[in-house]
């Protein structure tokens, strides 16, 4: 073999090397690349669990303290009321409500409504001539307590008709802690009974004889 088909032989051996070294290289990269993609999935994949388990976690603990606000919610209770004609220009409702149970309150906002209710009867004022009341949309009843009452007074339309229903809302505020809760009350308004008459002396004899 002379010296030149000696070298291209050489040379096609090299080329044929570099080019499987090539080839190689190639493989290990794409496979680097592949490892590094299933790195990154996994990876992924695991923080996307992780946030999951947090979220479950926060759920979890925002439902117990949401159960345990609600444990500390105060109820209400409202009997029937009568309406009262002392002042016969303003006739006006009177109720009594009752906190039942739940956390000490320092502050009842009551808001009545319905039909012929006008507003609650608040302060009272003094002009000139003459002295009243304010009628207000709401009012605060100040603090409460388990066991605790208020009374209310409703105004209402001249020409109303009863038995009235009346809607009582009351946000109601925690004294502790800042909590807050919407209680509803539904109750009725109704004539003022008539007080038993009172029998005279004749009418007392003439029963007594016919006893």
């Amino acid at each position: 073999m002379d010296a030149g088909v000696a070298t291209a032989v050489a040379g096609a051996v090299i080329s044929a090397g570099a080019a499987g070294i090539a080839v190689w290289q190639t493989r290990i990269a794409k496979r680097q690349a592949q490892l590094a993609e299933d790195s990154a999935a996994s990876a992924q994949r695991q923080a996307t669990a992780a946030e999951e388990q947090v979220e479950v976690m926060r759920r979890q603990l925002a439902g117990e303290e949401a159960d345990r606000i609600e444990a500390l919610r105060p109820h209400f209770t409202v009997e029937p009321g009568h309406v009262s004609w002392e002042d016969v220009n303003f006739p006006r409702g009177e109720l009594v409500i009752k906190q039942d149970d739940g956390v000490a309150l320092s502050s009842v906002v009551v808001t009545p409504s319905g039909s012929y209710v006008l507003g609650l009867r608040g302060e009272r004022t003094y002009g000139e001539y003459d002295e009243g009341y304010a009628r207000v949309p709401s009012l605060d009843l100040g603090s409460m307590s388990d066991g605790a009452d208020a009374k209310l007074y409703i105004d209402l339309e001249y020409r109303h008709v009863t038995p009235l229903r009346v809607e009582l809302e009351l946000k109601c505020s925690a004294r502790e802690g800042g909590h807050i809760w919407t209680e509803h009350l539904v109750t009725t308004l109704d004539r003022r009974p008539e007080p038993p008459r009172t029998l005279g002396p004749r009418e007392r004899r003439r029963l007594g004889r016919s006893g």
